[in-house]
């Protein structure tokens, strides 16, 4: 059962804090950082992971995690401008999902637009094997006339989703074992009455040589707002007994000293 919130559908680019309060309060509250919501028990634990629909259009990850948080992420590769990151808030009982959205750079596409769209509306998440099926029922007719399958992603090495949690903004970098990479930033403490928040989608192509990143950007939400990656990263190390990726880059040309940004799974 997919929580619909109701009301006319915005038509602004970004939601911050103001925008959702609203529809945070007709379904539950959350907690000021959706990766550290309390956990929720479940009877379908195969569905939490990184899971990714590959088309020649878009690609579109879901990140389903065990402490009631989800990432959604579509890198439309036709029209960028309609990409979507939105973070939130998943409900599940059993197999009925209730995604609940806090953030998100792109109002009128992702979760927070469909449920718009669709006043009366069903979800099920299930999960065989590798990969993730989401039946809806857009009818409420106990009719699913969608299915979504995702496959899940590659999640060694460095491919995957990784969040930094060292700094007061939630930042999480996604590379993909097909050449994508994605930056999404989300400034969790910035007060909306002094500035509006914004929430910020940087994505293109990556090549990784021997140990040396590049990045190639081919969309970003807001112009005005750089990613805090640099388009060459001249050296990577990654842990697996910490899971955790470490990036090494100089600040500008003249500064020698290196500057670490540290993401775990």
């Amino acid at each position: 059962m997919f929580t619909v919130f109701k009301g006319i559908k915005p038509h602004i680019q970004s939601l911050n804090p103001v925008n959702l309060i609203l529809l945070m309060l007709a379904c539950s509250v959350l907690q000021a950082n959706p990766l550290h919501a309390a956990t929720q028990p479940s009877t379908n634990n195969n569905i939490f992971g990184d899971w990714v629909i590959n088309t020649p259009e878009r690609i579109t990850l879901l990140q389903l995690n065990r402490n009631s948080s989800y990432l959604h992420l579509e890198l439309n590769l036709t029209t960028p401008q309609d990409s979507v990151a939105e973070w939130g808030r998943l409900d599940l009982q059993s197999t009925d999902a209730h995604f609940i959205p806090s953030y998100s750079n792109n109002a009128q596409q992702g979760l927070v637009a469909y449920q718009f769209e669709h006043p009366q509306l069903n979800m099920m998440l299930t999960s065989l094997s590798l990969q993730l099926a989401l039946a809806i029922d857009t009818n409420a007719d106990s009719i699913a006339d969608e299915q979504h399958h995702y496959n899940l992603t590659t999640n060694q090495s460095i491919y995957g989703v990784w969040h930094q949690l060292s700094t007061p903004a939630l930042s999480s970098l996604v590379l993909l074992d097909n050449g994508y990479y994605a930056m999404v930033n989300i400034n969790l403490h910035q007060d909306p009455q002094a500035n509006e928040h914004v929430t910020h989608l940087q994505w293109g192509r990556f090549e990784l040589h021997q140990n040396q990143l590049t990045l190639e950007p081919i969309f970003n939400s807001h112009p005005q707002h750089t990613s805090n990656l640099p388009s060459d990263i001249p050296s990577m190390i990654y842990q697996p007994s910490k899971q955790q990726l470490t990036l090494s880059f100089n600040v500008n040309k003249g500064n020698l000293t290196d500057h670490l940004l540290l993401f775990k799974r």
